[in-house]
């Protein structure tokens, strides 16, 4: 048994007024918390009393005593429920007692919250809650009755689910009221940032989701390589990347199923650079360790850097298409390549290609009319990227054969500068915002009265 004690001095509420969320601000939220549990392809057989009753101690016992809560067995077992099912996880003996540990630590995470929003004066009004559950409902196809029944079927009474809700959306309102206070960002901080988004442009850019699990101290080392061991073992097994993140991770962008966004290399830890500089899109990585604790990632896509603008623009293009033999051998594609390659190469605008692609008897051969850049195949992005007017493109595989590619016209968007600076102020106060929040919550860890009983 793991105590860990703190005098932990209460907040007043004096002076504060309750807080009541609006209908507006619950619906507006509930897809950045990640609350929708219910990504359901089958239905995961249940052995849920018997199985956690046998890997706790007693399934009516005490886990946790978090300052003047107490986490029951029961909470956990529920917990531990929702989250094999939300992760996609099999509903094991060894499993389930393998993620006790991250689970409980989830769930004193969210009484310190609790404890502390409540404290404040905000206030999480039932019609709020019975939204958000309605909205998970609707999310998953099915009315309210049947959210609670299939809950009940998997061991997991909807107030557990309810209560996730409400500390989620008052600690949100929390941060979003109390600690943004403290956040301020400069002019100059502003244009520092342009300044780098510049120097960066026309450099690699990874999409990367993530999953963060924190080492707080040496004793918690090889626990914490054991999840994240373990975490990797399940996505090899096909569990969800998401479903992971969502449970498991410790990062701000937990509420986002891991997802990062777009991140240039210059701001990855120097860790993860070595690690995502050789991934492959599509893929994870193995358990990083940084300085603060250790690190799944998967790259969903790279792209270069276009800079302050989104990397969107307006083409019209015409393309030169051959169709190539059925069970055509790389030796054949190759040659069919060199042929192209030679026949567009003093081609220089598209009406020139269109003529000549006209003599090659496909029907592909011809104009594509305009399009948004983006909304392209990748394949075709990475190759019209950087293309200027009137140039061909390498032949690329389409249609059943090859073509080469041109622009005829290009059309890039113009950068609003004012949106520019407001989009990055959010960026800014939103990532101090997070670590702010994180800050405030190690800062309830260690004052709070915790102990823990598994």
């Amino acid at each position: 048994m793991q105590r860990t004690t703190a005098h932990a001095p209460r907040h007043s509420t004096s002076g504060y007024r309750p807080f009541v969320f609006a209908r507006t601000f619950v619906r507006a939220r509930l897809c950045i918390f990640g609350l929708v549990i219910l990504a359901m392809t089958s239905l995961l057989p249940v052995h849920v009393q018997a199985q956690t009753q046998a890997q706790t101690q007693g399934g009516l016992g005490i886990a946790a005593v978090v300052n003047d809560d107490v986490i029951s067995m029961l909470d956990l077992n529920a917990r531990i429920s929702m989250v094999i099912e939300s992760a996609q996880i099999k509903n094991t003996a060894e499993d389930r007692m393998r993620i006790a540990p991250q689970v409980l630590s989830g769930l004193i995470d969210e009484k310190l919250k609790l404890q502390e929003t409540r404290q404040s004066g905000v206030k999480v009004t039932q019609d709020n809650i019975e939204l958000a559950l309605k909205d998970i409902a609707d999310k998953n196809k099915m009315t309210m009755e049947q959210l609670t029944a299939h809950l009940q079927k998997i061991g997991v009474p909807i107030s557990t689910l309810a209560t996730r809700i409400e500390t989620e959306l008052a600690w949100n309102y929390y941060v979003q009221r109390r600690l943004a206070k403290q956040i301020q960002v400069g002019g100059e901080e502003i244009k520092d940032e342009i300044n780098r988004i510049q120097t960066n442009a026309g450099k690699p850019e990874y999409l990367l989701a993530e999953i963060f699990l924190p080492v707080e101290s040496p004793a918690q080392e090889a626990e914490v390589r054991a999840v994240a061991e373990r975490l990797l073992m399940q996505l090899q097994q096909g569990a969800p990347f998401s479903g992971l993140a969502r449970n498991f991770s410790r990062a701000p962008s937990a509420a986002l199923d891991g997802d990062m966004g777009w991140v240039q290399y210059a701001n990855l830890d120097p860790a993860l650079q070595q690690v995502i500089s050789k991934m492959r899109a599509g893929t994870a990585s193995l358990p990083v360790r940084t300085l603060g604790g250790y690190y799944i990632m998967f790259l969903r896509k790279i792209r270069t850097s276009p800079g302050l603008g989104s990397g969107d623009a307006t083409v019209k293009l015409s393309q030169y298409h051959v169709p190539a033999p059925k069970g055509s051998t790389a030796a054949t594609l190759q040659g069919l390549s060199n042929q192209l390659v030679a026949a567009t190469r003093n081609i220089s605008n598209c009406a020139q290609l269109e003529a000549a692609g006209a003599q090659s008897g496909s029907l592909m051969s011809g104009s594509l009319g305009e399009m948004k850049l983006t909304t392209l195949p990748d394949a075709m992005q990475n190759v019209l990227g950087d293309l200027k007017v009137g140039q061909p493109s390498t032949p690329i595989p389409t249609g059943g054969g090859l073509a080469v590619l041109m622009i005829c016209e290009r059309t890039d968007e113009t950068v609003d500068m004012d949106k520019v600076r407001e989009d990055i102020r959010e960026k800014l106060v939103k990532s101090r915002l997070n670590v702010a929040a994180q800050r405030k919550l190690r800062d309830l860890h260690r004052d709070a009265f915790i102990d823990t009983r598994l």
